[in-house]
């Protein structure tokens, strides 16, 4: 198997406005200095991951006032231990989504630069939710350790995990090397279409998975073991079952995977924003499909060498 070569891409910025331009104001909300911003949770838990980090990293970029509303913060409490944003205030009453003023992408789909213009505090001092899908590898990669603790999994989701890789331990024989794990997301369902329709891409399939593991096999000879979980298990073990190395996640919940796969030394994916999670949390290495699109797809070649993901490593899908 032969590993494409990766071009040399030089890094985006972390931030696009120097502190040189930052406004600062006197002016307080209920003990939080303006301005203040919050995010409305869209999509599912990759997509809400996504958009945590970025408030995360608006925070320490700009140092300015960031808060989990009452919405958001229902959304993810049960899964993650340490999240330290800070709630909004109690003196300031129940959570009411038109007192907020919306910061959005602009122009193209990835263009997020409102959100900075806000934390820099160039557009006034008002409190912003982010809309949209904010999702800005560039500004929150710096702060992956971080965000490691950040996304800590409660211990109902840990215990499970452990339970589970421990079960795999037991069945190995004994004469194997110890077990090198590697989480294997699938994304498929409603992922297909969107793909196809949003972006001009095709969702990998028998080629990609065959060689994916092959390059791990090849690695790490008898100790390889791989965890796959998806969104579509039917179609997962179809593809997967007639393999002796590989293991499939019982599909409790979206948490329950997020947790497994990334309690993984390394990382296989296809797309979309679960799967990056997944493999990001992980650490090691991290296989992904080199797909091909018509139009600019944050999880591409494109993007993850463009915000210096380094240890990500593209495969060719066909």
């Amino acid at each position: 198997m032969v590993k494409q070569e990766k071009v040399k891409v030089k890094p985006l910025p972390a931030t696009i406005i120097p502190p040189t331009s930052w406004v600062k104001y006197f002016k307080e909300w209920h003990g939080l200095k303006f301005p203040v911003i919050t995010c409305r949770p869209l999509g599912r838990l990759g997509n809400l991951m996504g958009e945590y980090a970025t408030m995360y990293s608006l925070k320490r970029h700009y140092n300015v006032s960031v808060v989990m509303n009452s919405e958001f913060k229902s959304r993810i409490k049960h899964i993650f231990l340490n999240t330290s944003l800070p709630d909004i205030p109690a003196s300031a009453g129940p959570f009411q989504l038109q007192d907020w003023t919306p910061v959005q992408n602009i122009g193209s789909l990835y263009n997020y630069a409102p959100i900075e213009l806000a934390a820099a505090g160039l557009l006034g001092p008002k409190k912003f939710i982010m809309k949209e899908y904010a999702f800005e590898m560039q500004m929150f990669h710096q702060f992956r350790e971080e965000l490691k603790k950040e996304f800590t999994f409660a211990p109902n989701y840990t215990n499970k995990v452990n339970e589970f890789l421990s079960n795999i331990m037991k069945n190995r024989s004994s004469q194997l090397p110890d077990p090198v794990f590697v989480g294997f997301h699938i994304r498929r369902t409603d992922y297909k279409k969107f793909v196809k329709n949003k972006f001009g891409g095709h969702l990998p399939g028998t080629s990609y998975f065959t060689r994916a593991l092959t390059h791990y096999r090849t690695k790490y000879p008898d100790a390889a073991v791989f965890v796959v979980a998806s969104d579509d298990l039917q179609y997962a073990r179809a593809e997967l079952q007639q393999y002796q190395d590989v293991y499939f996640s019982q599909g409790f919940s979206a948490g329950q995977d997020m947790a497994l796969l990334s309690s993984c030394n390394h990382s296989i994916i296809t797309l979309g924003s679960f799967g990056f999670w997944t493999a990001y949390l992980a650490g090691g290495e991290v296989v992904y499909a080199d797909v091909t699109t018509k139009h600019d797809y944050r999880f591409s070649r494109k993007s993850f060498e463009k915000f210096g993901l380094d240890y990500f490593i593209p495969l060719s899908v066909d």
